[in-house]
Formats: structure tokens, C-alpha cells, sequence
């Protein structure tokens, strides 16, 4: 799986999530660039108006505002930009919304229009959080390239279907344990585990957030599936949901640690925990 994702990472025909699994396959070490760290980014810019109005009662100031109605509109689906803007498609949304920023930035409030004014409020007063990937969307990318590279012809089809669940997987394990460096001071480390509602595999990054009175981790969800984690895990990992901070790898189409495990950290008092799950 590693050698057919980084064989055509430079022939990936733009589909963003195989490109982004084989880059991580070629450089598992430290990740600062691609879909994954950008929605890191936006995370963070979304949620931190939202924790310091929580947790220490300040109004954010509106220049964060602004930032968060951006990273709103970036993470958002079409089907969520539409409810945020009165219907409007993406494409038609996009520089209405850019046009109210700019204005507001340059203090010409009174030059918005009625559109512009409304857009702007929904964007930079909602919380909109979506995975950077989809299982579904991962398998169906790996899929095109291997068929569009002449890998496998239209008649595979029907048998790559069967081999879904292994490609999800081998993405799950590319990117856990992968450190991240969003270039600010931000750094921090994937983990895969399913310890959410549904209890299904997902990819998570623990955001440590300073200068609040105890310290803040956010754990955000960047790689969202639909394997259920009892289905898809050996006998020591079905009692540990995670997020797991040891190596993982695939043996007999599950994942299984590497080693032995260590035990479970003790929980604290000293730490807040806000969990965004990534089905959202």
C-alpha cells in the first residue's frame, strides 16, 4: 500500500485525500504543510473565541471574528454553506463573504449591504468543525488513481471494493503517531483510536492551548470512518479505545499494537478536555 501511494503521489490526478495519505507515507516524521495541518489551523481559529468567552468571561476581539467566519467558510460542506448563507452555493457565497470581511477590517461597516452584513454575522458567530478526511472519500480517491494510472482496470472494480477496509486502515496507521508543526508553536502528535459516540476509527490531534488559568487540550477529529473499532481491531486494542499513544500497525486485516502496551495515564485535575468529534 505504501509503494503504490507514494509511486503516484505525483500522479494523483488532483484528488486531495490520496495525495495527502501519500505524502504522509513519504515523510511520516513531521507534517507542516497539506489538508490535514490547514484544518488544524482552522480548528483552532474557529474554537479559541469560543474558549475565552467560556473560560475567562472576555468578549474575543473582532479582528477573531473575522478569522473564525473564514476558517468557517473553509471547513464548511456545501450543504452547510447553504444554511449559513441563505441558500447560496459555494462559489456565490464565497466573494460575498470575502467582500463583508475586507469591509469590516477596513472599518467601511456602513458600505455592506444588507447580504454581506448577514453572512458575516453567521459565519463569525457559528462553530463549524468537519473532518479533513473521510473514509469513504479516501477509498473512493486510492480507487480512481490506481484505475486511472492503468494499475487496475474496470473490471477490478468490483474486487477493490473488497480491499476497502484494508486501505482505510493502512491510511489510519500513515498518519498516527505523525507530529504536526503548524509554524506558530503549535505543535503536536495524530492518534488514532475510537473512543467517540458512534465508536468508530477516527484520527485526532490533542491541541494544548496556553495562557488559561489551567491548561486547555482540545481533541479535534481530522480523519473520520465508518469502521466500527471492535470489528476492526485485535483482542489488546478492543479494551483500549484511545486515542493510543504507542505504535500501531495491520496484522490479519486489524490493527494491533507494536509491543507491549503501556498502561493507561492517569487522569488529572489540572487539565480541561474539550472533545470536538470528528463525525461532525
Amino acid at each position: 500500500m505504501a509503494k503504490l501511494y507514494i509511486g503516484k503521489r505525483s500522479s494523483s490526478y488532483g484528488r486531495a485525500s490520496f495525495r495527502e495519505i501519500a505524502d504522509f507515507a513519504a515523510h511520516p516524521d513531521l507534517r507542516n504543510r497539506g489538508p490535514v495541518t490547514d484544518r488544524i489551523r482552522d480548528m483552532r481559529t474557529t474554537f479559541k473565541p469560543m474558549l475565552d468567552r467560556a473560560i475567562t468571561g472576555d468578549s474575543p476581539p473582532i479582528h477573531e471574528i473575522l478569522d473564525r467566519a473564514e476558517s468557517n467558510f473553509r471547513m464548511a460542506t456545501d450543504e452547510q454553506i447553504a444554511k449559513f448563507s441563505c441558500g447560496l452555493k459555494r462559489k456565490v457565497a464565497e466573494p460575498l463573504l470575502k467582500s463583508a470581511v475586507a469591509k469590516m477590517r477596513q472599518g467601511a461597516i456602513g458600505s455592506m449591504t444588507p447580504a454581506e452584513q448577514q453572512i458575516v454575522v453567521n459565519f463569525g458567530d457559528s462553530v463549524i468543525w468537519n473532518p479533513a478526511l473521510r473514509g469513504q472519500d479516501v477509498f473512493d480517491d486510492f480507487k480512481f488513481v490506481m484505475m486511472k494510472n492503468s494499475l487496475a482496470g474496470e473490471a477490478d472494480g468490483a474486487r477493490m471494493d473488497g480491499a476497502r477496509a484494508v486501505v482505510i486502515l493502512h491510511a489510519i496507521t500513515v498518519m498516527h503517531g505523525a507530529a504536526f508543526d503548524i509554524g506558530d508553536g503549535l505543535v503536536g502528535e495524530l492518534q488514532a483510536g475510537f473512543e467517540n459516540r458512534d465508536a468508530c476509527l477516527e484520527v485526532t490531534a490533542a491541541l494544548s492551548l496556553q495562557s488559561y488559568p489551567k491548561q486547555v487540550s482540545m481533541k479535534v477529529g481530522l480523519f473520520w470512518t465508518d469502521l466500527l473499532g471492535q470489528d476492526h481491531v485485535g483482542p489488546k486494542l478492543a479494551g483500549r479505545a484511545g486515542p493510543w499513544n504507542f505504535p500501531i500497525e495491520i496484522r490479519d486485516g486489524k490493527l494491533e499494537p507494536i509491543g507491549s502496551l503501556p498502561p493507561l495515564p492517569k487522569a488529572t485535575d489540572d487539565v480541561s478536555t474539550i472533545d470536538f468529534p470528528g463525525e461532525r
